[in-house]
């Protein structure tokens, strides 16, 4: 079994997510942990974990100018070869294979691309070698031991491709299975052959042409589609979620045995209504201050609130 995430400046919830999975999930899991940045010791902790792989932002920058530049070595050699055939050809024949050329320039993705969520974890799946991964956010606690076994042994039983939480998508997003805690057969995954990365689509061309005429990305602010009535955005995994369903491939939710299991600190401070403000700043913030001072207690209380690593029995 393979775990991937991706953190920033979570200190304190990020500690507890995986002091408790270390205790509660059992031995040998490979984890892979992708830092976006984080200025507040997220990465120094991680870091002292041995038992989890992490990757810092600065390692994805270096690899992604390595993998820019490896790219360029090999469209260059993809030109030469064509200008060859190109000067071997008749001259009647030549137009052909000179509508073959095309422009392509190779970008190295800036932070604000590397620090996505999603980036992140399209840049960590394809290390997963195992049957199954399993997507986990930095606001999860573990409360008992089994709930991975038991998550295993449903998707096993019943060919599940994936299980996990169902959140029903409100206009302009779409639905999906939410990636807090994701389970995944990772040749399922790669069948597909789509990322995690959110997506923004329209049905009419004219609204996608008034929407980026505009130069917004999306935001967080539900008057921002007023008028664009054919948008539908694509949150981290959802164009996963339409696929499986596109495919007819099953899936599950949580079983209410499992679900007891853990504690996902993004339901503790949300509003009833907070989906319809698309999840305001200061609703955020007070969320992200509740879940630190949460996860706090929580190491004091029952991890003995130093460094993460595997915690007191």
């Amino acid at each position: 079994m393979t775990v991937i995430g991706a953190t920033r400046n979570a200190r304190p919830a990020t500690r507890l997510t995986y002091a408790s999975l270390r205790r509660h999930a059992p031995d040998g899991i490979r984890v892979l942990v992708a830092d976006n940045g984080s200025t507040d010791g997220t990465l120094e902790d991680l870091r002292r974990l041995e038992w989890l792989t992490v990757v810092s932002l600065d390692e994805r920058r270096r690899r992604a100018r390595e993998e820019a530049a490896q790219a360029r070595r090999t469209l260059e050699k993809l030109r030469r070869d064509l200008d060859a055939l190109v000067a071997e050809c008749p001259p009647g024949q030549r137009s052909v294979l000179d509508g073959l050329r095309t422009d392509v320039e190779i970008v190295v993705p800036d932070d604000e691309e590397l620090c996505r969520h999603a980036t992140a974890l399209d840049w960590l799946a394809p290390q997963v070698d195992t049957p199954y991964f399993l997507l986990l956010d930095s606001d999860v606690e573990f409360l008992s031991p089994g709930w991975l076994e038991d998550l295993v042994a449903l998707a096993d039983a019943e060919g599940l491709a994936a299980v996990g939480e169902f959140e029903p998508g409100r206009f302009p997003c779409r639905d999906r299975l939410a990636t807090y805690l994701l389970l995944l057969r990772t040749d399922v995954f790669r069948a597909l052959g789509v990322p995690f990365r959110p997506l923004l689509r329209f049905g009419d061309p004219r609204e996608e042409e008034r929407w980026y005429a505009r130069a917004r990305h999306h935001v967080l602010d539900p008057s921002a589609f007023d008028g664009f009535p054919s948008a539908a955005f694509y949150d981290t995994a959802a164009v996963l979620f339409e696929h499986l369903q596109r495919e007819g491939l099953p899936w599950r939710p949580f079983p209410s045995a499992v679900a007891a299991k853990f504690r996902h600190l993004g339901q503790m401070s949300w509003s009833a209504d907070a989906h319809d403000d698309y999840v305001g700043v200061e609703l955020l913030r007070e969320h992200v201050r509740a879940a630190g001072e949460y996860a706090g207690a929580r190491l004091r209380d029952h991890y003995g609130g130093g460094p993460p690593g595997r915690p007191p029995v």
